[in-house]
């Protein structure tokens, strides 16, 4: 085997602490935590009538520990990391949903904003970018 075959048969370091952002930021690593959906507001419910919450494919993963660690704002959030900038399918939210699973990709503690106007959307959170290999990790 070459030099440049055994380095991309190695595997990216594991990330599952929340401590552990900073030190890999804009690095490829293999992110272990529990796969959780996050549902969307349909609309602003009527005074007195439950929310109404749809799925569109937005999921995070959660590590251990507290957003804190890498945003001091967040007070004492759990951390929780996008996945990806793309819609997930149901099916596999379904699937994996309140899981613990691995994933491989870049983590991006400040991605960019889509927006210019600061009043426009809330500042992005941290996110695993082009995520491959999703598995459970059980």
């Amino acid at each position: 085997m070459t030099k440049a075959e055994a380095v991309r048969h190695e595997l990216p370091p594991r990330l599952d602490r929340a401590e552990q952002l900073r030190q890999f930021d804009g690095q490829r690593v293999r992110l272990v935590g529990t796969y959780l959906s996050v549902p969307s507001l349909k609309k602003m419910p009527r005074p007195g009538r439950p929310p109404e919450y749809v799925d569109l494919g937005e999921v995070v993963i959660q590590i251990d520990g507290s957003a804190s660690a890498y945003d001091p704002a967040a007070g004492d959030m759990p951390a929780r990391i996008g996945l990806g900038m793309e819609a997930r399918s149901s099916e596999e939210i379904v699937r994996l949903n309140d899981r613990r699973v691995a994933v491989a990709g870049r983590i991006v503690l400040r991605p960019e904003m889509a927006s210019t106007h600061p009043a426009a959307v809330r500042r992005p959170g941290p996110v695993l970018q082009d995520p491959t290999g999703l598995r459970l990790e059980e």
